[in-house]
């Protein structure tokens, strides 16, 4: 079996409205439609992971309720181990609101529950797993000193560290210093960077940045527009894969998810990328999070006929 890849981070269960329009503030506006799906950026993430076929470990907690059992269920039926999720019977489950238009754009309101109960104990009862790990990833839906925590035993270990930093917030030195691979949208590079990510020249200034604070790679995010690439030596554009969005949430953990796992396997980074990119392509052409992941056989050949027609 290939070396595992650890995820530490958040389950959320999202209740979507998807409707013509998003509101404004103190407005109501009626959708057209409800449902209730498994979310949460960790959890997106480890499951995408699973999904491409990595060999995946989630560290995270859920609540002692129907949300944290449901959890458990789609883990197991996806292959995900829960050796390290802890189940805390004394608070509820994430939940995460989110609002959809007709464009796919969305509004997104977390309670982050039992996620807030996620403690350095749990990373370092996981430490053995993490040695031994091709890659750490984390997010920031939950405490931040669990996280810097994580990655700093990672880093310790010479085990590759990815950091999503969403919800953006502000990072000590030492996080940044323990990230291997950053990888924040363009809002969040904006809160972070103190700079308008407007222009492919602004994405690398802000890569820059990143590097400058001690991070190795950084990944901007540009949605429709791509992502950028930078490195000490390096800065490159990489187009976004064109299709019909019809809904945007997840798309940025499906990403985290194809570079995961490709960098898990030792792809070359820019292999890594433009799989990555056809992985969250392919997630906006339905809606909802973990239903509108595709299949690794889907993300492959996407990636095969958009190497053929560049």
């Amino acid at each position: 079996m290939s070396k595992p890849i650890v995820v530490v981070g958040s389950y959320n269960v999202g209740l979507f409205i998807k409707g013509q329009r998003l509101p404004v503030k103190g407005e109501t506006v009626i959708g057209d439609s409800f449902y209730e799906g498994a979310g949460g950026k960790g959890s997106n993430q480890a499951l995408c992971t699973a999904k491409m076929g990595g060999n995946v470990h989630f560290i995270g907690c859920v609540g002692g309720d129907r949300y944290g059992r449901d959890a458990c269920d789609l883990y197991d039926s996806m292959g995900i181990s829960r050796e390290f999720l802890s189940v805390d019977e004394t608070i509820h489950s994430g939940i995460s609101f989110v609002i959809i238009d007709s464009n796919g754009d969305n509004l997104i309101s977390v309670a982050l529950g039992a996620n807030n109960r996620l403690s350095p104990q749990h990373v370092d009862k996981a430490r053995t797993l993490i040695e031994g790990a091709a890659m750490l990833a984390c997010q920031l839906e939950g405490p931040l000193d669990t996280f810097a925590h994580a990655l700093k035993m990672a880093h310790g270990l010479g085990v590759t560290t990815f950091l999503d930093p969403a919800p953006a917030c502000p990072l000590s030195e030492e996080v940044y210093r323990n990230t291997d691979i950053i990888a924040p949208n363009e809002s969040e590079a904006e809160i972070l960077t103190g700079i308008s990510v407007d222009t492919y020249a602004d994405a690398a200034k802000a890569g820059r940045v990143f590097l400058s604070r001690g991070v190795r790679t950084a990944i901007v995010k540009l949605g429709g527009r791509g992502s950028m690439y930078v490195t000490e030596n390096e800065e490159r554009h990489f187009p976004a894969v064109k299709v019909e969005a019809v809904d945007a949430t997840g798309a940025g953990d499906a990403f985290a998810g194809g570079l995961l796992v490709a960098l898990a396997e030792e792809k070359p980074i820019d292999e890594a990328i433009r799989f990555a990119s056809c992985v969250a392509a392919l997630s906006v052409t339905k809606v909802g999070v973990v239903n509108a992941l595709p299949s690794r056989e889907e993300a492959e050949s996407l990636m095969a006929r958009t190497l053929q027609s560049s």
